[in-house]
Order: C-alpha cells, then sequence, then structure tokens
C-alpha cells in the first residue's frame, strides 16, 4: 500500500492572482492605448462617407468583361469628375450622359444605370472605415450583371484607392510620432 502524504502547494490563490496581477494590468493599458489610437485617428472623412458610391456590375467574370468594366468605370469617373458636383441630386440630371459615354465603349453591350439607395459593406479608407449603410449609389449594370462587383467611392480616389491620391499628392509627409514617447522624452528631457 501507497503512503499518505501531504502535498505541498506553492501559494494559494491570491499569491498566483497577485503575482498574474501586473500582466492583466499590462494588457488592459495595452487594450486601452491600442483603443484610444483608434478613437484618436478617427474614421474615414465626412466627405468620403457622404459621398455617393458607384457600384460597376460586368456582364460576367471572363476577362473581356473584366476589361469592358474597367472601361465604362473609368467612362463614368470620367463624366462625374467632369461634373463636379457638389451636390449628390444633380447626378440624376447626368445619368443620359452617363448612359451615352458607358455605351460607347461597352462595346455594344446593354448599359442600364439606376440611382438609389443599395447596400454597402463597411469599407476601409484613408486609416479609418466607412461604417456598412444603406447609402445613395449609382449602379452601372453592363450586359446581364453576372459578373463580380466592383465598389469604389467617388470625389476622392474613384477606382484605384491610392493610385489617383498619390499622383495628387506630391507633399512632404509629417513624420509619425508617438504621445507616450513624446511624453517621456519632454518627462526626461
Amino acid at each position: 500500500m501507497l503512503t499518505d502524504y501531504n502535498i505541498k502547494r506553492k501559494g494559494n490563490r491570491r499569491e498566483i492572482f497577485l503575482a498574474v496581477l501586473p500582466f492583466i494590468q499590462f494588457m488592459l493599458l495595452l487594450t486601452a492605448l491600442q483603443c484610444a489610437l483608434i478613437l484618436l485617428s478617427g474614421t474615414a472623412g465626412e466627405e468620403a462617407r457622404e459621398a455617393v458610391r458607384v457600384r460597376v456590375i460586368a456582364d460576367s467574370n471572363t476577362a473581356a468583361a473584366q476589361q469592358v468594366k474597367a472601361g465604362v468605370a473609368a467612362e463614368v469617373s470620367r463624366v462625374l469628375g467632369q461634373a463636379a458636383l457638389k451636390d449628390p441630386s444633380g447626378i440624376e440630371g447626368l445619368i443620359p450622359e452617363l448612359q451615352l459615354a458607358a455605351e460607347a465603349v461597352s462595346g455594344g453591350a446593354p448599359v442600364r444605370i439606376m440611382y438609389g439607395a443599395a447596400f454597402f459593406p463597411p469599407k476601409p479608407v484613408d486609416g479609418g472605415f466607412i461604417p456598412q449603410a444603406r447609402t445613395d449609389s449609382l449602379v452601372v449594370t453592363v450586359g446581364s450583371g453576372r459578373g463580380d462587383n466592383w465598389w469604389c467611392a467617388l470625389f476622392s480616389d474613384v477606382c484605384e484607392p491610392g493610385e489617383v491620391a498619390a499622383e495628387e499628392e506630391e507633399t512632404e509627409e509629417e513624420p509619425v510620432t508617438f504621445f507616450i514617447v513624446e511624453w517621456l522624452k519632454s518627462l526626461f528631457g
């Protein structure tokens, strides 16, 4: 028969909790810092939220249909850029001109253009995001409209995020600084 012996534990639950408490505090501090950075960085600008979105739907997923879709998107972008609308309600008046421009590059495929509310998923833009919502949008359907969707916000970077903005902005970038580092530098000179 085995002899019974006492098991000696290395501390009770309170001591273990006190040993783990600094780690928990550190993790909470990191979480709070991350939340503060997210809040301070903000979301996408109000103009991006209020901008009219464009959805171009291709006839199919073939390479030729995707090229036609890209051409239609470029034409729609060009017409909207030339119109320089300050108010989204003026888009309805541009639909006939948009229709003609899109049909000119669609390769004979019919083009339908509708303006109204549509559901958009959340989208990252310029270090923030545009939350999901039903927004006014311009839906351009090429042919049967069975291709993948193509979404973009207008008036900032219409089709390819960053490419247009990078070409237009050739300014010096401000160096990135961190609040905590700057604060510590100011404390210790």
